[in-house]
């Protein structure tokens, strides 16, 4: 018994916890990767679009949507005005958002978590603006047919 007993005296539990600073230096890189990866997915679609857009309506790749897939014309507009938005809010929300995560140091971890989520909400909110932006400019552009409107309308 007194051998388990010294066994246990030497026992150290805190030694098995992770140290409280890595903990948060974990807490806080994944905090950046998930702010950083909606603008960069952004800039990276959008200069996809921009640069290699697909050739012709599908339904694996590209901005899809129902004014865009109509015609061929409608179709390479669409991809272009996408990759004009989507890069530009890209390069705008990278730069915002590596600001924003360059602060992380100096936050309180309960502060960070919150200003992370805000950002993510502040992203999602962008993007769904763009995507209504996007669709709005093709109904006034093109018909349900894929057809040019008539500038006079």
């Amino acid at each position: 018994m007194d051998a388990l007993k010294s066994l246990f005296e030497e026992f150290d539990l805190a030694a098995f916890l992770p140290d409280v600073a890595s903990a948060l230096g974990w807490v806080e890189s994944t905090l950046r990767v998930l702010v950083m990866a909606g603008p960069l997915l952004l800039l990276g679609f959008g200069m996809l679009f921009l640069l290699a857009p697909p050739k012709e309506a599908n339904y694996g790749l590209g901005f899809r949507c129902w004014w865009g897939m109509a015609s061929l014309e409608a179709w390479q507009f669409t991809q272009r005005l996408a990759g004009l938005v989507w890069s530009a809010m890209g390069v705008g929300l990278t730069f915002i958002m590596a600001l924003i995560c360059n602060a992380f140091r100096r936050m309180d971890p309960m502060v960070m978590v919150w200003c992370a989520f805000w950002c993510l909400i502040a992203e999602l909110v962008l993007i769904l603006a763009s995507w209504i932006f996007i669709n709005v400019k093709l109904y006034h552009r093109f018909d349900r047919w894929g057809f040019r409107r008539d500038e006079e309308e």
